[in-house]
């Protein structure tokens, strides 16, 4: 009965006070009306503004973003392009490509594809050093704000992309031949040191993933190193330094070509050969112990060259290859030759490449199908190691199908004139009997014979480097029209195999001069484009900013 009372009461308290709250907030809301109103406006106009803001802000950000992108790829495909086109790059073309590859990657973006124009996109051409080149492309563009009505905003983004070059093994074949005047010798003695300095020295120090080989040439190429005494031993193959032809020799006290007291080992004179017959191929590319045999040269002591005195006996004639004949006086003499300006294996130190520059001497007669195959072996890695030249890491791997990380480049030079009926100077190689194995080829100099010969000793040689992506330039020195082929005993042996090396007219040039002298600068500036184009074509593409 207390409680039923109590919720009486309560219920009666409750009707009394409802009416007053009502009055009481009635009257507070109809005093803060106008104030209230206005709170209410400018909030939502803030409201509004900040998702205004927020939206062209967010506009402008995924312009800049998806223009980024388009820049990236530009960037990429100009570097690329430029890779590919080498010595042939085309400032307006490279743009077109930048201006077309950002107005491609815009993706649905209308607005801005529609205000994007040519004068918009900008292409740089950098250089960090000598080892990387930097591709820049820049695009601008303005930014309306579509909600806030603000004035355009112009911006710009930029991409960058870096050619960096990889391993490149270089191998220079030069002549010193008969023929060449001192002024001939002292222009490609700079022109090798140039080269050598422009491939080798950059901006930041030393490359270490370039080297160099040099492979001075005349009649063959001299392969002697004085750290390495026992490499005419380990390379010979057996019997070669006790060839049957020279019995009558060794008879009179001489042990063997090894021999200190033979006049080549005097004058530190080492040309070996090996290979030399049909479809042998100069076998260039296989290890090199106990495969060579040893030149030598039986002359005149008239014929002979300085740095030792002849020797002489009584024999048969080695020129026939047999150890039975008519024995007659019989002179050996230092080979003349064989350069004495040995092969200098891949290196990059530019002291030694300009140590042994300085060393060429003009020499004898031509032979450029063996100074190839030497041009060879600097590159092959069948080569490396303490029984090729002496270097655990040189030469590197072939890289045959392309993908691989480094390259391998022949440059050779030439002074391919010769007289009109193609004979003396330089006019002669690999028709002479110098050049065969003993007794092959005899009394056939000159022949159609020996001639046919020699033209598939280039095509065979130059297929085998093509099979192994060797890259080849030829660059000749010659008078008259460069392009006017058939000239002389050159075109007609060596040019239709060289061309497989080249790739066609890719990598095969002329130069109208009558030796290096007269050609020295058309020279220098082909060479400049040739190092150009190896550090183009040996490089790979990366964004970096």
């Amino acid at each position: 009965m207390k409680k039923a009372i109590k919720n009486s009461e309560l219920k009666k308290y409750s009707r009394r006070m409802c009416p007053f709250w009502r009055t009481a907030l009635s009257a507070f809301m109809h005093q803060e009306t106008g104030a209230g109103t206005a709170f209410y406006v400018l909030g939502t106009m803030a409201l509004l503004v900040s998702a205004a803001f927020i939206v062209d802000t967010s506009t402008a950000t995924g312009d800049a973003t998806q223009i980024k992108r388009a820049t990236d790829a530009a960037a990429l495909a100009v570097a690329h392009q430029a890779t590919l086109n080498g010595d042939e790059y085309d400032p307006e073309q490279i743009k077109e490509l930048a201006y077309q590859y950002v107005k491609n990657n815009l993706g649905l973006n209308n607005a801005l594809d529609n205000k994007l124009t040519r004068e918009d996109v900008t292409v740089t051409e950098g250089r960090k050093n000598n080892t990387r080149k930097t591709y820049t492309v820049e695009a601008s563009f303005n930014t309306q704000p579509s909600l806030l009505k603000l004035g355009a905003r112009k911006q710009t983004v930029y991409s960058t992309a870096e050619v960096i070059n990889r391993p490149t093994e270089i191998a220079m074949v030069l002549p010193v031949i008969n023929g060449m005047s001192a002024r001939d010798l002292a222009a490609l003695k700079r022109l090798s040191k140039d080269f050598a300095k422009r491939m080798l020295d950059s901006a930041d120090g030393k490359r270490d993933n370039l080297w160099i080989s040099l492979v001075p040439f005349s009649q063959a190429v001299n392969v002697y190193d004085a750290q390495d005494a026992n490499r005419i031993r380990r390379w010979a193959r057996p019997g070669a330094l006790n060839p049957i032809e020279l019995s009558s020799l060794f008879r009179t006290g001489y042990a063997s070509l090894a021999d200190r007291r033979i006049p080549d080992r005097r004058a530190n004179l080492l040309c070996m050969y090996r290979g030399l017959g049909e479809e042998e191929n100069f076998f260039w590319d296989e290890p090199p112990v106990a495969q060579f045999r040893v030149y030598y040269r039986a002359d005149l002591p008239q014929n002979g060259s300085p740095g030792a005195e002849p020797i002489s006996w009584v024999g048969p004639n080695p020129f026939f290859g047999q150890a039975t004949g008519v024995n007659d006086t019989r002179w050996m003499v230092a080979d003349k030759g064989c350069p004495n300006a040995a092969l200098l294996p891949l290196t990059n130190d530019l002291n030694k490449v300009d140590e042994r520059v300085d060393q060429f001497s003009i020499r004898f007669n031509v032979n450029y199908a063996i100074a190839m195959s030497w041009a060879g072996a600097a590159l092959s890695p069948n080569m490396r190691g303490s029984e090729g030249w002496g270097d655990a890491k040189l030469p590197l791997d072939f890289n045959v199908d392309g993908s691989g990380e480094g390259q391998k480049v022949v440059i050779m030079l030439a002074d391919t004139y010769s007289d009109p009926e193609g004979t003396g100077g330089h006019g002669q190689f690999d028709t002479d009997s110098y050049n065969f194995n003993p007794g092959q080829f005899a009394g056939e100099t000159g022949s159609d014979g020996s001639r046919e010969f020699a033209r598939r000793r280039f095509e065979d040689q130059c297929t085998s480097f093509r099979a192994r992506n060797i890259k080849f330039y030829f660059v000749g020195v010659r008078p008259g029209d460069p392009d006017n082929y058939g000239q002389n005993l050159f075109d007609d042996i060596a040019t239709p195999g060289l061309l497989i090396c080249t790739e066609g007219d890719k990598r095969m040039s002329f130069i109208d001069g009558r030796g290096f002298g007269a050609a020295e600068d058309p020279l220098a500036a082909r060479l400049e484009r040739i190092a150009g184009q190896i550090e183009t074509e040996g490089g790979y593409v990366r964004l970096i900013e």
